[in-house]
């Protein structure tokens, strides 16, 4: 397999390309990479990109934005990548303990583009208790518990949608705004026109059952779905999923029986969503 840097790249690969392409990362230091064509079910690149060699690769709140984290003994190292223009912006590192240091799924969501001098950039780890945000030209990352409230509710999710960030509450399963004000992260609740909280009640099926919940932006919508597991199954796999679509200036939701033309891509760190139109080109959400 070829070894080649990420400028050597032509990007869009496939002038033809209206579909986005899969990353995917393999081998013992994530040293291959091979993009995936989902249209015609076919790699389109199989290399070595050396940019990634010791790397994990996520997705962010902004294509073509990636976030680059390089998992080190006692620290994590970021940075970010277009991998259309190729510029790279490096982050300060995170000090971690040793043992958590090799657990590196987050979550990246932008408050701007990342090259608006006011972007903040807000890390949810998925094996840590700490978010992480970081004002660029910072000198360092910012850390405080993911505890709200008296009820300790913690940010479970996050989604860039219309210039805002939007979260979703793991314990109160409430819908919030979140914004960062004199360096702190203030998280405020979305509520209807009564003044009520944007409240969707889990699905209640036996014990044996797993949940997960994605936030997605998806087009003009915010959607969370809701996937449900049985435990006893030993495949894993998914039995069902709950679609709901929220209007967050009204502070209500609909539940979907139909995803219509959406495609969406489901990841506990960094779903994604299209909406595809008759010539195949995609709507996705942006500023």
């Amino acid at each position: 397999m070829s070894q080649e840097s990420l400028s050597s790249l032509p990007f869009p690969l496939d002038p033809n390309q209206t579909y986005p392409l899969l990353l995917l990362s393999h081998g013992s230091n994530h040293q291959n990479q091979t993009l995936y064509s989902i249209s015609k079910d076919k790699a389109i690149v199989d290399t070595k990109i050396t940019e990634f060699r010791s790397k994990k690769a996520i997705s962010t709140s902004h294509p073509p934005w990636l976030a680059l984290i390089h998992p080190r003994k006692s620290s994590l190292t970021f940075s970010l990548l277009n991998t259309v223009t190729k510029q790279e912006i490096h982050l300060p590192k995170i000090k971690q303990k040793p043992e958590r240091s090799s657990y590196c799924d987050y979550a990246c969501i932008f408050s701007e583009t990342p090259t608006h001098p006011n972007c903040h950039v807000l890390f949810i780890a998925a094996f840590d208790t700490h978010l992480y945000y970081y004002r660029m030209g910072d000198e360092k990352f910012t850390s405080r518990p993911n505890k709200f409230g008296d009820e300790n509710n913690n940010l479970a999710s996050a989604v860039h949608y219309k210039r805002k960030i939007y979260g979703w509450m793991g314990r109160s399963r409430n819908l919030v705004q979140v914004d960062f004000i004199g360096g702190e992260i203030v998280i405020e609740k979305v509520v209807n026109d009564k003044g009520q909280s944007c409240h969707i009640p889990m699905p209640t099926p036996p014990f044996s059952f797993l949940f997960n919940e994605y936030l997605v932006a998806s087009g003009d919508d915010v959607l969370l779905v809701h996937s449900t597991t049985n435990g006893n199954n030993q495949s894993m796999q998914v039995s069902h999923y709950n679609i709901f679509k929220i209007d967050v200036y009204k502070g209500e939701w609909t539940e979907l029986k139909s995803i219509g033309d959406r495609t969406i891509f489901l990841d506990p760190y960094g779903s994604k969503s299209w909406l595809f139109t008759n010539n195949g080109s995609d709507d996705e959400n942006d500023d």
